[in-house]
């Protein structure tokens, strides 16, 4: 898929994600809740960067729309949305950019384009090989708005901060390679095989 991401997602992690449906999808639906409270986050602490308020503010609505969208399957599965738990995987990025940190703009907006990509990768792996046809076709609905918003937050370091982005950028990518590895796997989006 062309993506910057150091560690590419076996077929395996659709296999056993497959089965947890319903813990699948209430996680799926969090994780369209929580990119769009990161947007709101950095319109709200980047006032001054009146193109990331312009660019950010219909990611975060459509988010909120994917949020229904996800909220509304998981409901016609005869499923419900679980309450919404910490992300090691997220928490494990914010955690381990503090080394070498110049910005924290700059990491955030790197940390969004890294999570989008992995998001968009997943999704797509499930588009492609899970085993109920009509969750192919679901999963396939988000890869292109994944695959926008990855490149919006790229852009937008880019914008702001030139060449220090992709240096910064080659750490991140590390980290989240590492941050990946090391998780066991649980019925997330963003979960790991061991």
């Amino acid at each position: 898929m062309g993506l910057d991401l150091c560690w590419a997602t076996p077929v395996e992690w659709v296999e056993r994600i497959a089965p947890h449906e319903h813990a699948l999808l209430s996680d799926h639906a969090h994780c369209e809740l929580k990119a769009a409270a990161m947007g709101q986050v950095l319109i709200a602490k980047n006032p001054e960067y009146p193109a990331l308020v312009q660019a950010i503010t219909p990611m975060v609505i459509e988010e909120m729309e994917h949020f229904a969208v996800v909220h509304a399957e998981l409901s016609a599965r005869g499923g419900q949305l679980g309450e919404q738990a910490p992300s090691p995987y997220a928490d494990g990025l914010h955690r381990g950019s503090s080394e070498g940190r110049t910005s924290m703009l700059l990491d955030r907006l790197l940390i969004a384009h890294l999570i989008e990509g992995r998001s968009l990768e997943r999704l797509n792996l499930l588009s492609h090989h899970h085993p109920d046809e009509q969750l192919r076709v679901f999963f396939h609905g988000f890869c292109a708005s994944e695959a926008q918003h990855r490149a919006l937050f790229l852009g937008l370091a880019e914008e702001f901060f030139g060449p220090a982005a992709g240096l910064r950028l080659e750490y991140l990518t590390g980290l989240e390679s590492r941050v990946l590895e090391g998780l066991s796997f649980a019925p997330r989006v963003h979960s790991g095989l061991g």
